[in-house]
């Protein structure tokens, strides 16, 4: 899948991330948010760039993940940081300001591949898992393309599952009952 992903040409890829991104900034525009997680993309995953900018004009704060001594922390970003490559061949700001994980409403996560039932494959370091099994407040959307979605990968009782995946077609939504978007989510709109 990781290879499929990263084979998209560059063309596929951005038109692929603008339709993301008009789905993802639809939803987040009506929401009343105060920290919202993004990622900085590497090998093909879903451009996130426009997102973070249109956070910005709203004056969400926007954190991103790092990973120091095994464990994921989040970091703010602003419109000006200034990024170096760092674990993983991921890029992360070069200034740390960590928030509390449990302060985040909502986190756009990369994956490797979604279930139909919102399980999540990532690339098998349970960062995203163990930061966020045991907080029930925070909304946990995967962001992916359509072909990402299979059931043919298997989940355990540490596995923090999705509440929603967005992707180049719409919304799929997993955990209703804990999203505060409306029922038109579901129908992709």
């Amino acid at each position: 899948m990781r290879a499929r992903r990263n084979s998209q040409p560059f063309s596929i890829i951005q038109e692929k991330s603008e339709a993301v991104g008009q789905y993802i900034n639809s939803r987040l525009n009506k929401l009343d948010l105060e920290i919202v997680a993004c990622y900085r993309a590497q090998d093909g995953e879903v451009e996130l760039e426009p997102v973070i900018k249109s956070l910005f004009r709203s004056h969400i704060k926007v954190v991103i993940p790092v990973v120091r001594n095994q464990s994921m922390q989040f970091t703010l970003i602003e419109a000006d940081s200034k990024f170096v490559t760092g674990t993983f061949g991921i890029e992360e700001p070069t200034n740390l300001d960590c928030v509390d994980p449990n302060q985040i409403d909502l986190v756009l996560a990369p994956l490797v591949a979604f279930s139909s039932i919102g399980q999540r494959l990532g690339r098998g370091g349970g960062y995203y898992d163990r930061v966020f099994l045991d907080n029930d407040k925070t909304v946990i959307v995967g962001v992916a393309y359509d072909f990402q979605l299979s059931d043919e990968f298997c989940s355990n009782a540490n596995d923090k599952p999705l509440d929603a995946v967005v992707t180049e077609t719409g919304w799929r939504v997993f955990c209703s009952e804990k999203l505060v978007f409306d029922s038109r989510v579901c129908d992709g709109s």
